[in-house]
């Protein structure tokens, strides 16, 4: 008998929904299910790198998340231990250059079903919502399928291929066995949103104790303030998460004075732990894509950035493979076009939370930066994901940082007008 579909995405997430408008594109009969129904929130950074924006533009759908509320951003900054401010921008750096000159922020429950409606739009996309997945189906060794319920009851879709795109509680890794959580990375996230700040043209990271800030314009009017810390500290919260965000994000030296008044509109989300390393992202008749393979929280945001481009990428080997292989996939090469793809990034974002708690080494590392904006360009170059990590481990970016003799400061060139203009209209 032959499958329902081809192809089964569970979570319709950025990774899955992008995975499945790829493949509606290319004509795969598609089943993509999540148990939600959009728009829902979602905890996150909210954050796009620049190099998201060029997946989001070969789907065709940039213009319309362009169109959703959404600040764009110049770059980041960061505030060492000991306040000290880092700005790093998105601009040039030797033969790498940004799609955009600009980031984009935008809330998730307005980002992610722009997404969902463009898989939908694919008649060979077909999407149930509130569809929870309880397990999978499998015969002969193979995964051939899921079970589950939703609408109408309990029932069981199968297909050649089931991606987990269900991130990082993900119920199709945990099936396969792979799924792992790193101990030694056990932190949770607090995020709110926040009116009464003017909203800036970067990103901002304030390093500190128990845990460090990461904030974000997310329209003209409302900041996403993300409380990132130890699982441990979260203790001192005593079961009230609210109270203890919101006193930690008032009395914090520079984020308290800036909302002149204002507050938080809306709960406080909670998640965590943050960091998961799974053993595998394949097995005979599925796969794992976005956060459901890895996640490491990165500090300066990629994770929008890995999972829409891991569902691009996915979405054409699984193509090719529904070509030349009968029965149950088993796509043996996704590891490798995986870790070619995000290997050096990732190993780059867990290198940073091994050391980010050393408060000392960052401090020097910041304080340097901040003297030297070309690094810095350089660095959040890397994190703009158009500019590869290696820039940073090169032996002429590691002399130029230690060169006690090189100028203590560059100075900037102003920012291009025509990007100053789309920042301008944006907001109009």
């Amino acid at each position: 008998m032959s499958p329902d579909f081809d192809v089964i995405v569970v979570g319709a997430g950025p990774a899955g929904s992008t995975l499945a408008a790829f493949l509606g594109k290319r004509g795969v009969r598609t089943l993509l299910l999540d148990r939600a129904t959009f728009p829902r929130e979602k905890l996150c950074g909210e954050y796009m790198s620049p190099q998201t924006l060029a997946t989001l533009e070969r789907l065709g759908v940039l213009d319309r998340i362009e169109s959703l509320p959404h600040r764009k951003l110049l770059g980041h900054d960061i505030w060492s231990y000991d306040g000290v401010r880092m700005r790093g921008r998105f601009i040039d750096v030797g033969p790498h250059r940004p799609p955009r000159p600009y980031g984009l922020v935008v809330r998730r429950a307005l980002f992610d079903h722009e997404l969902l409606k463009r898989a939908r739009e694919e008649s060979s996309v077909t999407a149930i919502l509130g569809f929870r997945v309880d397990g999978l189906l499998r015969e002969a060794g193979e995964v051939r399928g899921v079970r589950g319920a939703g609408p109408g009851g309990e029932k069981s879709f199968t297909a050649r291929l089931v991606v987990g795109a269900d991130g990082i509680t993900s119920v199709v890794a945990r099936e396969l066995g792979l799924a792992r959580l790193d101990d030694r990375v056990r932190k949770c996230a607090l995020v709110g949103y926040w009116k009464g700040m003017d909203p800036p043209d970067y990103g901002e990271v304030h390093l500190g104790d128990p845990g460090y800030f990461a904030l974000a314009p997310v329209d003209d009017a409302t900041v996403n303030i993300n409380f990132v810390l130890d699982g441990e500290a979260l203790k001192a919260a005593r079961g009230d998460v609210e109270r203890f965000y919101d006193s930690h994000v008032q009395s914090h030296p520079r984020l308290g004075p800036r909302l002149r008044g204002g507050g938080r509109v809306g709960p406080v989300l909670a998640t965590g732990p943050l960091a998961r390393r799974n053993i595998g992202t394949i097995a005979p008749g599925a796969l794992l894509i976005g956060d459901s393979a890895e996640f490491v929280d990165p500090v300066t945001g990629e994770g929008i950035f890995m999972a829409i481009r891991s569902g691009e990428l996915a979405a054409g080997l699984v193509a090719e493979a529904l070509l030349s292989s009968p029965g149950a996939l088993h796509l043996r090469s996704w590891p490798a076009v995986r870790e070619a793809e995000f290997g050096d990034r990732l190993r780059s974002c867990w290198r940073v939370q091994r050391y980010l708690g050393r408060r000392w080494t960052i401090n020097k590392i910041l304080r340097r930066l901040a003297t030297r904006p070309d690094l810095a360009d350089r660095a959040i170059s890397v994190s703009g994901d158009y500019a590869p990590p290696g820039l940073l481990y090169s032996f002429r970016f590691i002399l130029s940082f230690l060169n006690p003799f090189a100028r203590r400061a560059v100075a900037r060139e102003p920012a291009d007008a025509s990007v100053a203009e789309e920042l301008e209209s944006s907001r109009k």
